[in-house]
């Protein structure tokens, strides 16, 4: 893990969505921030399957990281000048016993 973190960019954030009203009683769905983290992104060649239970999920990069609380319904956002939006499809540090994450995600187009 020491020579993957030398490679991690700060800038990154997890937003979560959240249930709200507006002021006319009506339901609202937002993305609000989870937590602030650094990592790294990487594109995948081509689409990569990943099964889990009955799905199928469909990645084109994976997010490397410390664990953390991260959703599959969540979305990882790269703040800056290139600021990119992909949304988490699998995420899962069982490989590594607690040392980095690897979360699958989607490039939002």
């Amino acid at each position: 893990m020491k020579t993957m973190k030398k490679y991690f960019e700060t800038g990154w954030n997890v937003l979560r969505p959240a249930v709200t009203q507006d002021a006319a009683g009506g339901v609202v769905n937002t993305l609000s921030t989870h937590l602030s983290l650094t990592g790294r992104m990487r594109p995948l060649t081509g689409d990569k399957r990943i099964s889990a239970e009955k799905d199928t999920y469909f990645a084109d990069h994976v997010f490397y990281c410390e664990p953390v609380d991260i959703l599959e319904s969540d979305v990882i956002f790269k703040t800056g000048s290139t600021a990119t939006t992909y949304t988490v499809k699998h995420a899962s540090d069982m490989m590594t016993m607690d040392r980095s994450m690897q979360v699958y995600t989607e490039l939002i187009r």
